[in-house]
């Protein structure tokens, strides 16, 4: 939590991802005129340097935002995404989800970020400014419990640690428990990794499963005990996970997931999925967790 620096992955697969994500939700919230919420539990810096050292030696967006600067298609929602981030790309700079929500939102909207890290919550408070912006350099966890329910109803809470320790996991689960039990008109999109596995571990609880693709699966599982009205389930998948060590993909579980999200996430990953893959077996999910009956 301390160490971790999103500078190394910026712009990578990941991001694409869930900023993908992010936009069509705040979209959504968009179409209503009243303002709304938008917390982030784990910001970093808000804005990365692609041409950074951290940048230069993973090179990750290459693999990532790099491949969309051909994109041809017709999709909105990545056309969107395509031209929101291309203004950065001249610069050699990459937003994350703080700027996205920074540009995207509206002065009767409000943004509240969180950071932990000492170095990166500088950058975060230099980079992400305006009326509307509150940044607290405080545990992500704690932070979302103490701050819902917000005045403004309606929102969005982004969450997505780096998973580096195994109590992350469970920590999500707990935290957003908390929350939705204050908060439970609010949507909550958990960002989680896709690792390659390691063994065949049986464990049943997360300080037993051994692998961190083990991990992803159990919180999915006890996210779905919770009581939430509805759960989906977003996977973009760009490496065989037989073969390729590491992340070979990532997804998100969002809680309360607005009307119609399913069949716009799908769209948009029919578009995305060739052009973000890296093996012949590519692939994506949208699948319902759970669903409102």
């Amino acid at each position: 939590m301390f160490s971790y620096r999103h500078g190394y992955h910026a712009g990578n697969h990941a991001d694409v991802l869930k900023h993908i994500c992010q936009m069509l939700i705040i979209d959504k919230l968009k179409q209503k005129d009243k303002g709304f919420t938008y917390i982030d539990t784990h910001s970093g810096a808000g804005l990365y340097d692609l041409s950074s050292e951290q940048s230069l030696k993973t090179k990750e967006f290459q693999q990532g935002i790099a491949r969309l600067a051909d994109y041809s298609g017709a999709e909105p929602t990545v056309l969107a995404y395509q031209e929101l981030t291309s203004s950065y790309l001249k610069l050699q700079q990459y937003p994350g989800s703080p700027e996205i929500a920074r540009v995207l939102m509206r002065d009767q909207d409000q943004l509240h970020l969180m950071e932990w890290n000492n170095q990166e919550v500088i950058n975060l408070k230099r980079q992400i400014t305006g009326s509307h912006v509150s940044v607290h350099h405080r545990d992500g966890y704690e932070g979302l419990i103490a701050l819902v329910p917000p005045a403004l109803k309606r929102g969005l809470v982004l969450t997505d640690p780096s998973y580096e320790t195994p109590e992350d996991y469970q920590l999500v689960v707990d935290a957003i428990s908390k929350a939705y039990k204050r908060w439970p008109t609010g949507i909550y999109a958990i960002w989680y990794p896709l690792l390659s596995k390691r063994d065949e571990d049986q464990a049943d609880c997360f300080e037993r499963a051994t692998t961190k693709h083990k991990k992803s699966q159990k919180m999915l599982q006890a996210l779905t005990q919770q009581g939430y009205k509805n759960v989906l389930q977003v996977e973009l998948a760009v490496q065989n996970p037989d073969t390729f060590a590491g992340m070979y993909g990532s997804g998100m579980a969002i809680i309360n997931a607005p009307w119609q999200l399913d069949v716009q996430i799908r769209d948009c990953l029919g578009e995305l999925t060739p052009v973000m893959a890296q093996h012949k077996h590519a692939s994506f999910v949208v699948n319902w967790l759970v669903e409102e009956a």
